[in-house]
């Protein structure tokens, strides 16, 4: 029996963080939250962060005025003959890194990046913050606010995004809002091409915002206190490894005082 769309987001849902679960809770056993310093074993501060030499797609500057290298170019150009060569449109799937043409990643193939290079410091950050705000809270709930600002940034608004988390946390109800995302996102996508509108130009920072946004209307959190700081940098700079870690750190120090100008 074929299993559908839908169905299939929900299983990977229930089961993405099951595998790791006992893991993540031995790992958290050895660390704990420090003040300042962060999370360190049996207490010691963490070494100094550093940025590192990975970079996902998404922290690449995309919209308008942004330069073309020749992946991308030669991207557009399959991407207009994929009608007619379906072949080559399965080609580029198969050549992508992360098995999909660029910026169509979905909530799975996203979880996939993070799981297979994030540190374990990132599943302590997340189960930190799920003992403290609750279920939703967890690391599901964190790489869906982190999705949201890597693909919707330039396409949906911030509010609509941040909103969409504030009610996952009381609705709870993860692949309805996958879904959600994704048709808005389309819809959208839809509407400035038939307008003829561009995209605005989007840097890693505009996302890094965003996933603050996101973060806090997942967690009811008005203002981030130090302990919650120190997760959130875990969890955003594992999204954002090649950016340097004190712009992280600004982002989220600096996010009180800019929602509340906005």
């Amino acid at each position: 029996m074929a299993i559908t769309k839908l169905e299939a987001t929900r299983r990977l849902v229930r089961g993405s963080s099951a595998s790791s679960s006992a893991a993540r809770r031995a790992a958290c056993r050895r660390f704990r939250v420090g003040s300042a310093g962060g999370c360190g074993v049996s207490g010691r501060p963490r070494a100094v962060a550093v940025r590192s030499s990975k970079v996902f797609e998404w922290e690449n500057d995309t919209g308008e005025g942004t330069a073309s290298d020749p992946s991308e170019v030669l991207s557009g150009l399959a991407d207009k003959v994929k009608t007619e060569a379906p072949f080559l449109g399965l080609l580029t799937k198969l050549i992508s890194p992360q098995g999909v043409s660029k910026g169509e990643l979905t909530y799975q193939e996203f979880s996939r990046s993070l799981y297979e290079n994030v540190t374990s410091q990132f599943h302590i950050s997340c189960e930190n913050l799920e003992k403290k705000y609750g279920e939703t809270a967890g690391i599901r709930g964190c790489i869906y606010c982190l999705w949201l600002a890597c693909f919707g940034t330039g396409v949906l608004k911030g509010a609509a995004m941040s909103q969409a988390c504030g009610k996952l946390r009381q609705n709870e109800d993860l692949s309805y809002f996958i879904e959600l995302f994704e048709y808005q996102k389309e819809e959208a996508l839809d509407a400035q091409a038939k307008n003829g509108v561009e995209s605005p130009r989007v840097t890693p920072e505009d996302r890094m915002r965003v996933a603050v946004d996101n973060l806090c209307s997942l967690m009811n959190v008005k203002e981030i206190d130090a302990e919650t700081q120190t997760d959130f940098y875990e969890v955003v700079s594992a999204c954002f490894p090649s950016s340097e870690p004190s712009t992280v750190k600004n982002v989220i120090a600096t996010h009180k005082k800019e929602s509340g100008s906005a």
